[in-house]
């Protein structure tokens, strides 16, 4: 059978996992490697794209800069496919081989070695391809299982496996035993939660006792939400499991049904705040089957008011700034040290993960702590990347643009108090689109109302 027809130029990829004082047969330079892959190239006449080169850099990390681009222009079409001197130079391990191989075959991109020992153009090379892959699942399956034998071998010694937990720290021996100054403030964290404090009060806490997390290496760094989260929901805390927490106390400190979640659930005018004043039920978020969300009540019926979900929420936002002059929530750091800290726990996670690595000798499967852990914090700091770059909207020119930006920080759950600090309810009146002050009526919390003229807010009934 033919080789697969190659329409696309194919680029070059050289690694070389060392430079400095390299020599002998085993050892390939970057000009050498270029030159055969060219040579291959030459011979069967395909057309040469562009040339990805990583020095100093390991075939047993998948995580290369210029190896990434390489596959990013095969996946994008750009390119159509790889040549590299030796399957090694491609990649030193299984799963992560065949993995991008796989990835690459689906994109329609070939893989040419210019040695000749692998050309998955070829049905030859296609079927060698599928026996590999069904091996690199045996080598998925017989990695976990090496992994979990060895956590339960380490934990039989009574060796802790991972980061020593907040308020704890590692023996010389492996062993996890109490810091007499952490872990009370870890304590007063649990306390703190039982009695109703939010996750950024609770997290405050743990920032200025200087309380180390799980993953700075002893050094004191601010604490996120998600990490505080981590903490309160680590079940061996609890006294039956050995730690400090009684059992009440940790079961009352666990995030309350319907609580949101750390980058929120629900929005910020939710929870009654916003009145129907037809019948007095509240204004719930909701599609009116367009682009855009609306305030709605449930009541059946004509003559109930709606407004734009994102104009009720601006308007109503800079009458709470506005009455209360400017204010500002503090919090640890800015959005600078947040990226800093979020950063700073990927570096961390990674050190984790590599530090399993040659503890136990072979790589955490994808759903150990160590991955899980490494995946969760990437996914953090690109979510809080994401974020940083929403453009400033509406409400922002309306209020002091410092104060609506500490506000947009906060998670939802922490608005809604903010505003329920301020406003005790709103009332909305049925109206044809316009200026929302002629529809929108508010109760402030110490007594005054806006518009200043106008009647009785109704009452609720239900």
């Amino acid at each position: 059978m033919s080789p697969k027809k190659i329409t696309r130029p194919l680029d070059l990829y050289v690694r070389v996992s060392r430079v400095g004082g390299r020599e002998g047969d085993s050892f390939i330079s970057p000009e050498l490697q270029e030159e055969k892959c060219r040579a291959l190239a030459k011979a069967r006449g395909l057309e040469v794209g562009q040339v990805f080169i990583d020095l100093d850099r390991s075939g047993g990390k998948m995580d290369r800069p210029e190896f990434k681009k390489m596959l990013a222009r095969i996946e994008s079409g750009v390119s159509g496919g790889v040549i590299v001197a030796r399957i090694d130079r491609f990649a030193r391990t299984l799963i992560g081989g065949l993995s991008a191989i796989e990835d690459i075959e689906k994109a329609g991109g070939v893989v040419l070695t210019a040695d000749g020992e692998f050309d998955s153009s070829t049905a030859t090379g296609e079927l060698v391809l599928s026996i590999m892959l069904s091996l690199a699942q045996f080598e998925l399956r017989r990695i976990s299982e090496q992994w979990e034998d060895a956590k339960e071998k380490a934990r039989a010694r009574g060796i802790h496996i991972g980061a020593a937990r907040a308020g704890y720290v590692r023996q010389e021996d492996g062993r996890l035993a109490e810091h007499s100054e952490y872990i009370e403030a870890v304590k007063q964290a649990f306390a703190l939660r039982a009695r109703g404090g939010s996750w950024k009060e609770t997290a405050d806490l743990l920032s200025a006792a200087g309380v180390p997390t799980s993953k700075s290496g002893g050094a004191a760094r601010p604490w996120t939400r998600q990490a505080t989260r981590n903490v309160i929901q680590n079940i061996a805390y609890r006294e039956d499991e050995g730690g400090p927490i009684p059992v009440w106390q940790w079961k009352k400190a666990q995030p309350k049904k319907g609580e949101a979640r750390v980058r929120g659930e629900g929005h910020v005018l939710g929870a009654g705040l916003v009145r129907c004043s037809v019948c007095g039920a509240a204004m719930h978020k909701s599609s009116n089957g367009a682009r855009y969300q609306i305030l709605r009540c449930d009541t059946s019926g004509g003559g109930h008011p709606t407004i734009s979900y994102e104009t009720a929420r601006d308007y109503i936002c800079s009458l709470a700034f506005a009455h209360v002059g400017p204010m500002r929530r503090s919090r640890p750091g800015d959005d600078e040290s947040e990226r800093k800290a979020l950063r700073l726990a990927v570096e961390e996670a990674e050190a984790e993960f590599e530090q399993m690595r040659e503890m136990l000798g072979v790589a955490p499967p994808a759903d150990s702590r160590p991955s899980m852990g490494l995946t969760d914090a990437k996914a953090a700091l690109a979510e809080f990347e994401a974020a940083a770059d929403v453009p400033l909207g509406l409400g922002d020119f309306l209020t002091p643009v410092g104060v609506r930006e500490e506000f947009e920080k906060m998670a939802v759950p922490e608005q809604r108090r903010v505003l329920r600090s301020i406003i005790n309810r709103v009332v909305l009146s049925p109206g044809r689109r316009g200026d929302p002050g002629d529809r929108i009526e508010v109760e402030f919390t110490d007594g005054s109302r806006w518009p200043a003229e106008q009647g009785e807010v109704p009452v609720v009934t239900s």
